[in-house]
């Protein structure tokens, strides 16, 4: 064998090993990447079951303390109102306790309607009862009581039920929501729009707002302790949801809650 061809020959065995090399050291690293990515994904469902159990016993803890205030404290103020109702005929003096009594039972009324609405913010009864779209027309209404913004619900007649897990987060993504609206929106109006197919729920929330709350929402995203919109991007990660947010034609702004296989 001439030397020029033990050159080749010996070249070709080089090349041969060196890319046998190049694909071990490939094969090696995809198998690193793979493994670190599966680490990633256990530590990534680790904490969100973590997180789902620290949200667990939240809403454990508050349908404990709405149901309380419900059965003991709502309970002796209904007492409290009939008591004072029972008072109003006894009193035919002209000295104004028949006013006063009065007031005090309106203001008794007041408080009882608080209350509800406390304990329905807890934890909605509704939910447990009758699903999503009509705990949110609940919640819808009770709000409109207290006058600060006026929420029209728009939900279709015939609606598919929700998975009650899923359903709790989306009912407090959207109270934060309108938690949002109320404080930095200056809204008058809230729309609030339930659709869903077999497939994919959809909840609009839209105000007719000064368009602020996108600013609030982008200053929030850099600060390292809001709350509430981690809050919101937690419960919708827990269960493969998304939000967006947009200017609404021609003021206010929309936040669309989209959550594929609900049911």
């Amino acid at each position: 064998m001439r030397i020029t061809d033990i050159i080749i020959v010996g070249t070709t065995v080089m090349l041969i090993l060196a890319i046998v090399v190049i694909l071990l050291v490939m094969l090696q690293q995809k198998q690193v990447i793979q493994h670190k990515l599966i680490i990633r994904d256990k530590d990534l469902q680790l904490q969100r079951e973590r997180l789902e159990a620290i949200l667990q016993g939240q809403e454990l803890e508050r349908k404990r303390i709405a149901e309380d205030l419900h059965d003991e404290v709502g309970a002796q103020l209904s007492v409290l109102k009939l008591t004072i109702g029972g008072l109003q005929p006894l009193l035919k003096t002209g000295n104004g306790e028949t006013e006063r009594l009065k007031e005090t039972k309106e203001f008794t009324d007041t408080i009882i309607q608080q209350l509800r609405f406390i304990s329905q913010s807890l934890h909605p009864q509704a939910l447990d009862n009758l699903g999503l779209a009509h705990a949110l027309d609940s919640f819808c209404n009770l709000m409109n009581k207290n006058k600060q913004v006026a929420i029209h619900f728009k939900t279709p007649e015939n609606t598919i039920p929700v998975d009650k897990s899923k359903a709790l987060h989306v009912y407090r993504v959207v109270q934060e929501l309108i938690n949002n609206i109320v404080k930095h929106a200056e809204a008058t109006s809230i729309e609030i729009t339930y659709k869903c197919t077999p497939n994919l729920l959809t909840v609009d929330v839209a105000d007719n707002g000064n368009g602020k709350l996108l600013d609030t929402l982008t200053e929030s995203k850099k600060k390292t302790g809001s709350l509430g919109l981690k809050n919101i991007e937690s419960r919708l990660n827990i269960i493969n949801g998304t939000i967006s947010y947009n200017r609404r034609n021609p003021i206010g702004t929309v936040a669309q809650i989209n959550v594929e296989n609900y049911q």
